[in-house]
């Protein structure tokens, strides 16, 4: 189908959606619009009228269980236009039901001093239609959910023979691999040469490797923004609202992943995971083969007994 088609379809269901929800003071521009304009070079048409250059943006997070057992780092890639319509969505939802924002450490532990310690949220049933309806204003407006994981004991392993944290972390591999996994996407599948801009979560451990990798890999350099609100800094320093559905896409994919391991049935994984499933989803785990390849390409010299 024209991709036009499932936008303009798309637009029509978000007009109906958002007539029924409470007003909001919006921005006259969004966050990721005025990303955009700060980050994507203009240019000038035969007309000599300022045209402003499309693109793609990927936005990730990582998630690690309380023992730090697993690394996973998961988010979303979109065009600027649909991040937009993401972005005027997700905040509708907000609204909707009286939160500034999410983060799913504070709606699983619901406790004081975060938006979801109101009784309200004691109901699992309003819990659930929550986040069916942020499932479904991330499967609206994205065009692919990006995922890598890797096993600390794998890492652990071949650290104790090979130097490799002295250029990786868990971290770095897995967010380095969801690039690489985006610019393949949007390269060979789409077949767009438009440029690629990377988010990551400015909280996540390995900045410093991920962006020597990146840079090693012939991507951009990339960028590290909040995912919450600061009054004293967003004015200068916009946090990144697309951050706060990578954060629910780490954690469910990463529970999923454990409970799946542990012998649950599918149709027993949590509701919430099932509502995230993305007509194109690009997971992978980074087995014991592909980290000797990287090993191998890197260069990562042994350690001196």
């Amino acid at each position: 189908m024209n991709r036009e088609l499932i936008r303009s379809d798309r637009r029509l269901a978000f007009s109906a959606f958002s007539n029924k929800l409470p007003e909001v003071n919006q921005p006259r521009t969004t966050e990721i619009e005025r990303f955009a304009l700060g980050y994507w070079v203009c240019a000038y048409n035969r007309k000599n009228m300022i045209v402003a250059l499309s693109g793609y943006s990927a936005y990730f997070d990582a998630s690690r269980d309380q023992d730090k057992t697993e690394e996973l780092v998961a988010g979303y890639v979109s065009t600027l236009e649909e991040w937009a319509q993401f972005e005027a969505s997700w905040r509708l939802v907000l609204a909707k039901y009286h939160v500034e924002y999410f983060k799913m450490s504070e709606f699983i532990g619901r406790r004081n001093n975060t938006p979801f310690a109101h009784p309200k949220w004691q109901s699992e049933s309003y819990r659930a239609q929550f986040l069916s309806d942020l499932a479904q204003i991330i499967r609206s407006w994205t065009v692919a959910s990006v995922c890598c994981g890797i096993k600390r004991d794998l890492f652990d392993q071949y650290n104790q023979v090979y130097e490799l944290d002295k250029r990786f972390n868990p971290f770095s591999i897995c967010a380095r691999d969801c690039a690489a996994q985006v610019r393949k996407h949007i390269r060979k599948e789409v077949k767009s040469d438009l440029p690629i801009a990377y988010i990551f979560d400015r909280g996540d451990e390995g900045r410093g490797f991920l962006i020597k990798e990146m840079e090693a890999s012939k991507l951009p350099s990339p960028v590290f923004k909040r995912s919450r609100p600061d009054p004293e800094l967003d004015q200068d320093d916009p946090y990144a609202v697309q951050l706060q559905a990578c954060d629910l896409a780490a954690w469910e994919i990463r529970r999923g992943d454990q409970d799946f391991t542990s012998g649950k049935a599918p149709g027993d994984l949590r509701k919430s995971l099932i509502a995230l499933r993305h007509p194109t989803s690009i997971w992978k785990e980074t087995r014991e083969s592909d980290l000797q390849g990287l090993i191998r390409v890197a260069g990562i010299p042994k350690r001196s007994l």
